[in-house]
């Protein structure tokens, strides 16, 4: 896995939008409003520059992918039936509950989708929508705990 590491302080908005589709918003010293203003003046732009015919569909962004029942060997294994994926290590995740991050106190559900390498991708809970594999999340804002605020739709 190839990470690459993009420092936030120097950054007042950093969007990245992964192959499959996977998106991040990070704005930490940006009102969300002035945030989500820069965001559709660049879909303006974005729009305006688009040819009147439309874009190559071999272009286009991979559909998204299953989600597998079972994964590849020592990467982990989801049931279905239960809404629980249980990593490499043999460690359940119940992915029907939220999550809180110990780091930022932010609170992560499950998207309902994997990652290539078949972790599950979790997603911020709030207004401002941050997408992270369940492993980068527990390794940038946890240790991770299980809330009592609900369960996930």
């Amino acid at each position: 896995m190839n990470f690459k590491l993009i420092d936030i302080d120097e950054h007042a908005l950093v969007v990245t939008v992964a192959r499959s589709g996977l998106t991040s918003v990070m704005h930490p010293r940006l009102c969300s409003a002035t945030a989500a203003d820069i965001l559709r003046q660049l879909a303006d732009q974005l729009d305006a520059a688009h040819p009147p015919y439309p874009c190559d569909p071999a272009a286009a962004a991979e559909p998204p992918r299953d989600i597998p029942a079972t994964l590849g060997k020592g990467a982990g294994s989801y049931d279905a039936d239960r809404h629980v994926w249980t990593d490499g290590a043999g460690h359940p995740w119940d992915l029907s509950v939220t999550w809180e991050a110990a780091a930022t106190g932010g609170v992560w559900e499950w998207a309902n989708e994997f990652d290539r390498s078949g972790t599950p991708v979790m997603r911020t809970v709030g207004a401002v929508t941050a997408r992270e594999s369940l492993d980068i999340l527990r390794t940038l804002y946890g240790p991770i705990t299980p809330t009592t605020t609900g369960r996930c739709a």
